[in-house]
């Protein structure tokens, strides 16, 4: 039997078999999850030669995992346009990084163009009608609303609880935003006062303390939210979503959603605004296990469309959130 000879490729010797032992090496790192690895792996593969459709799905998986989305989009594409046989499979994958990308538009479509070609299987469809639905509310929310222009002197008397409370909560809303870019200092003592307020709404309130945080105010403020009630300093506070607590629990609704990762892309910038309205807390009094069950039945919730009627206290706590966001949208 005649010997395969190495293959001379520019600088590069190829000996026989090196791509299959290369994809294997990606495939094993793959198959451990440590997809780093198996991205450095399948970088060095298709430098050797081309990779099998199969072999290309994976390295597409890996670079989704390691967040590299872009460059996964593109390997989907190429195994769209070469007619992949996995063919739900990769309009999985399609469909997540369109969502992780924002770029839910095109999801919208694509899921709608799937269902109406009658490709996909009837779970499948139904599953992905639920998919467009929720895609279909991330890019409402997702829709850039109105900024005012930041204000270069900030007219103390608008901020005067007086008065501020006075207005709709949209207009509340779009001054506070306003302010950012003002003096933020001046009015240390409005903002204060906006916080304490007794009547004030939870996202009117984590505005006014984020401006406190925007002017280094060392003042002790008390933050009364739902049945939350304790003093803080804003200088000394994270950022909303740089909270050690939020980032845990990301990762364990991200565990407890590891087989849909399209529908955790969706509860997760749920979740965040959630957080965005509960903060300076952050689930406080609740356990890890107990926040997650919550958001894996709401996410049931979304998907059946009716309401869960599951007695579950942080459940409870979502819906209460949910009307508080309806209210501020209806201004």
């Amino acid at each position: 039997m005649k010997k395969q000879k190495p293959e001379r490729r520019g600088n590069m010797i190829i000996f026989p078999g090196a791509l299959t032992t290369q994809i294997d090496k990606a495939l094993r790192a793959a198959d451990r999850h440590d997809f780093m690895e198996a991205v450095r792996q399948f970088e060095t593969a298709t430098e050797l030669g081309t990779l099998e459709p199969e072999a290309q799905l994976i390295y597409a998986y890996s670079l989704y995992e390691i967040r590299e989305f872009e460059k996964s989009l593109v390997l989907c594409d190429t195994l769209l346009h070469e007619g992949f046989d996995q063919y739900e499979e990769l309009m999985d994958l399609y469909v997540t990084l369109l969502v992780e990308l924002r770029r839910f538009e095109e999801a919208d479509a694509l899921i709608t163009t799937l269902i109406e070609e009658r490709v996909l299987s009837p779970e499948r469809k139904e599953k992905w009608l639920h998919l467009r639905d929720l895609s279909g509310r991330l890019a409402a929310n997702a829709e850039t609303k109105e900024v005012p222009e930041p204000l270069a002197e900030l007219k103390q008397h608008e901020y005067d609880p007086e008065t501020f409370f006075m207005q709709p909560l949209a207009v509340q809303y779009q001054r506070l935003l306003a302010a950012f870019e003002g003096d933020c200092q001046k009015l240390e003592l409005e903002w204060k006062q906006i916080v304490e307020h007794e009547s004030v709404h939870p996202v009117i309130q984590t505005l006014a303390l984020l401006l406190l945080i925007s002017s280094d105010s060392q003042k002790t403020i008390r933050v009364k939210k739902f049945n939350w009630d304790q003093p803080w300093i804003p200088a000394a506070l994270d950022e909303p979503f740089e909270n050690s607590r939020f980032t845990q629990l990301v990762s364990k609704i991200e565990e407890r959603l590891e087989n849909e990762p399209t529908a955790y892309l969706l509860i997760r910038d749920t979740f965040q605004h959630h957080c965005y309205l509960q903060y300076p807390y952050v689930w406080n009094g609740f356990s890890d296990e107990e926040v997650v069950d919550g958001y894996t039945l709401y996410f049931e919730e979304l998907l059946q469309g009716q309401i869960n009627k599951a007695d579950h206290r942080v459940l409870r706590m979502i819906h209460k959130i949910d009307q508080l966001y309806a209210l501020l949208e209806i201004q």
